[in-house]
């Protein structure tokens, strides 16, 4: 750094910004510092990494998601899915895999923004081939098909994730964007050639309860 010249950084802290200024010379002035890029928590980090849950689900849901944690599809253009509870989607989750072993969230990469109320947001593209067990949403209303090797994208889906003070996951909301957009369970039931007409139409309001399908993407 040149004499007379000046140079301010600017870092995020528990506490709130700092600025440090480095000056060389009794005149010397400092451009404002650029804003530091905030970094999400590493539960957050972790679910949009973009890597198969196959090889992380077990260690994220039992050491970043929280007791309490919740899973939603919202929107108009929603399926009238039930509110999910951990255990749910945990449960969920592991079914995807279990028939689709390459299940990835985020498979493009897309780096989630913060937002004015803390959560983090991405429009991400989920995939998997089906290559393992065979496969049903709901057991209960839509018969399972054996496995296909279908190579599945559904999405983009505005996915929404906040966390707690202590860092782990406490919700997630998934927001088809476009009406007729296939989004979760059934949507890759839909993709591997499944009929989903016994399901309900999407609400109105995203927000009409329904049976709880096997498993939540």
């Amino acid at each position: 750094m040149a004499d007379g010249a000046a140079e301010s950084t600017k870092e995020l802290t528990d506490e709130g910004a700092k600025v440090t200024t480095v000056a060389e010379g009794t005149d010397a002035t400092a451009a404002p510092p650029a804003e530091p890029v905030a970094s999400p928590p590493e539960s957050i980090a972790i679910f949009f990494d973009g890597e198969p849950m196959a090889g992380k689900a077990e260690t994220w849901t039992t050491e970043h998601v929280a007791d309490a944690a919740t899973l939603q599809f919202v929107g108009p253009h929603a399926l009238p899915l039930p509110l999910f509870d951990k255990a749910g989607f945990s449960s969920a989750m592991g079914n995807l895999v279990g028939s689709f072993p390459d299940l990835t969230f985020n498979a493009t990469k897309v780096a989630p923004t913060k937002q004015e109320d803390g959560s983090w947001a991405a429009d991400i593209v989920v995939t998997g081939t089906h290559s393992g067990a065979a496969f049903t949403p709901m057991p209960d209303k839509l018969p399972a098909i054996e496995t296909t090797g279908t190579a599945v994208s559904i999405g983009p889906e505005t996915f929404t994730v906040w966390a707690d003070d202590a860092g782990k996951v406490v919700k997630i909301e998934i927001m088809p964007k476009e009406a007729g957009n296939p989004h979760g369970p059934p949507g890759f039931y839909l993709g591997i050639g499944g009929d989903i007409s016994a399901l309900a139409p999407p609400a109105a309001d995203g927000d009409a309860p329904a049976d709880a399908p096997a498993e939540a993407a």
